[in-house]
């Protein structure tokens, strides 16, 4: 014989792989579950980021509100100190007074409306308080992004004297 001796490793013919009706299976099986799953976590971090960008312009929307009450409580320390009826304007209120150790926080007295003379003098007993309207805009800058809100209260005042008024409540 004139070949040569093949190794007899080389001759075997090496087992092919079963391959069953079934194979597959379980690849149709998991794919949907994986896909849900992804699914599901997307959501919770959409859900996650959404709650947290409402919860910060909340939290802007309520610092506007705050300087609004601020410049309430400053309108009610000008009308008890310095208002004085004899002087012609009576009541100078400056526009966009920010507010000290808050940056970015200002409000503005948009409108008050003094009441008619007579006004019912202060006492313990008297009820005859006169209203004094008031509205007042607070904003809060930060960035780029501008929030503002506006209150609109009702000042109870009595005469304090011939041309002082105070603050008696708040309606």
């Amino acid at each position: 014989m004139s070949g040569t001796n093949q190794n007899p490793i080389a001759r075997r013919r090496r087992p092919q792989v079963a391959v069953s009706v079934d194979s597959g299976f379980v690849l149709i099986l998991v794919l949907p579950v994986a896909m849900l799953l992804m699914m599901t976590a997307l959501s919770m971090v959409l859900r996650s980021n959404s709650a947290a960008v409402a919860a910060a312009r909340e939290s802007r929307a309520q610092a506007a509100r705050m300087a609004a009450e601020y410049g309430l409580n400053q309108m009610m320390a000008l009308v008890n100190n310095q208002y004085n009826t004899s002087m012609n304007p009576p009541l100078v209120v400056a526009p966009n007074q920010t507010i000290a150790n808050s940056p970015g926080a200002s409000y503005t007295i948009l409108s008050f409306n003094l009441p008619a003379p007579p006004v019912g003098s202060c006492s313990e007993f008297t009820t005859n308080n006169a209203d004094l309207y008031v509205t007042i805009e607070g904003r809060y800058i930060i960035g780029s992004s501008d929030y503002r809100r506006q209150i609109s209260r009702a000042l109870s005042v009595c005469a304090l004297g011939t041309n002082k008024l105070r603050v008696r409540a708040l309606k």
